[in-house]
């Protein structure tokens, strides 16, 4: 049997879809949609997902928590408020060893090729020399790809590594999409389902 959502996976869903609103990819209706659909089916009571998931939020709430993300990032700090965190959501599904998640993830040639794609696109000093020889070393059977090693070979930006207190593996909320869509399929088919019709998702 599927191991249910658990309220952490309920988070980093809620903070993934408001990107989606403030980039003006879904409405906040279609956001409430998939947020409660996909409570119900993991037995979360309704009650939580406002202050958890950002159920209910209006347009002009989330453009305003958009805006001060972006001024935490202007400053240096994506990982504290505007990146979501990766450990927590693996945590989720493997208490005792995230970080074994998340190199599982990074182990696959897809991820890796969607990263590429996303630090090409937003990331100036992205070294893709770094990711072709990444790519080589991948090919040995002892090698263990982990986010601080993709972080100094390749200089990316989408993903942050953090020590100490509250450290962890951070990430944008698109890349943090990408790893839920990967580690939970109940995330993965709500997102398909809202880009194929989203007629479906009433």
């Amino acid at each position: 049997m599927a191991k249910k959502l658990n309220l952490v996976d309920m988070y980093g869903i809620g903070l993934m879809l408001e990107h989606l609103v403030a980039e003006g990819n879904i409405t906040c209706e279609e956001r409430d949609r998939v947020i409660l659909r996909i409570a119900r089916e993991n037995d979360i009571a309704e009650y939580m997902l406002s202050n958890l998931a950002g159920y209910g939020r209006s347009k002009q709430e989330v453009l305003e928590r958009a805006k001060r993300r972006k001024g935490l990032e202007s400053q240096g700090k994506k990982q504290e408020e505007g990146y979501i965190s990766l450990t927590e959501v693996a945590r989720a599904h493997s208490e005792d060893a995230p970080g074994y998640v998340i190199q599982s993830w990074l182990r696959s040639g897809n991820t890796l090729a969607f990263l590429n794609l996303w630090e090409q696109e937003n990331n100036p000093n992205y070294s893709e020399t770094g990711y072709a020889e990444l790519l080589k070393r991948k090919k040995t059977a002892s090698f263990t790809l982990t986010p601080k090693l993709w972080i100094d070979q390749t200089k990316a930006i989408g993903i942050v590594s953090k020590q100490g207190k509250n450290g962890g593996t951070f990430a944008h909320p698109m890349i943090a999409c990408e790893f839920a869509s990967w580690i939970a399929p109940e995330f993965k088919m709500q997102l398909l389902k809202l880009s194929l019709d989203r007629t479906k998702l009433r």
